[in-house]
């Protein structure tokens, strides 16, 4: 019989495992209390809600145009979740009406094309704004999606390099009021604690103006 290494090349790395067999370093999720990271999205791609910026020339919508408006929720979804990932989104578009009746504002970020996610706002009429996620760079500063810790690693039927599910509250001033990540895609959706933190803070930032104005 022929040993193994009797057929390897010499210039082979030997010590070099495969990608399923190295160590993982799982996600860290940015909480509650931090400041939420800068960032800026082309508006060619956003689908959506343009009512916030539209009075505004400039090509690149950043992240204070649409804390402009009150406590701003950001969404991480992809439609490579498969079934999860329909059941996520309706839960969204009932989440964003009793969302904007506490003073805040939704925002979707999501990684797959321009044409899947206009196919999708098309056919489920959805009034919020998603922007495009080009190579994951919004959820990778947000910490929900790393090439060390894929989605397609942990959960079965899932083959796309998506985001884990990804709920934050960040207020004006860029502070996160609420962190939560459903890693293992158990389908809970903490709606209840999400609208009270945002109920808080806009009663927070009233009470502030409304001293300054005095």
């Amino acid at each position: 019989m022929i040993a193994f290494f009797d057929t390897v090349h010499e210039d082979t790395d030997l010590y070099s495992a495969p990608q399923i067999f190295r160590k993982m370093t799982p996600i860290a999720p940015l909480q509650a209390g931090e400041k939420a990271p800068l960032f800026a999205v082309h508006r060619q791609r956003t689908i959506g809600q343009y009512s916030i910026w539209q009075s505004d020339y400039s090509k690149t919508v950043h992240l204070h145009d649409w804390l402009q408006t009150g406590p701003l929720v950001i969404a991480f979804f992809s439609a490579g979740w498969n079934g999860y990932g329909k059941t996520y989104l309706q839960k969204l578009a009932r989440l964003y009406a009793r969302i904007r009746e506490t003073g805040g504002n939704l925002l979707v970020v999501s990684p797959d094309s321009l044409d899947s996610l206009q196919t999708l706002a098309e056919q489920h009429d959805l009034p919020f704004t998603i922007a495009q996620d080009v190579d994951n760079q919004i959820a990778t500063k947000f910490g929900v999606y790393s090439t060390e810790d894929p989605v397609w690693n942990l959960i079965a039927g899932i083959t796309e390099d998506v985001p884990y599910p990804a709920l934050f509250a960040v207020s004006a001033d860029r502070h996160i009021l609420f962190s939560y990540v459903d890693k293992n895609f158990t389908g809970e959706f903490p709606t209840h604690e999400l609208l009270s933190l945002i109920d808080e803070q806009q009663a927070v930032e009233l009470a502030f103006y409304g001293r300054k104005a005095a």
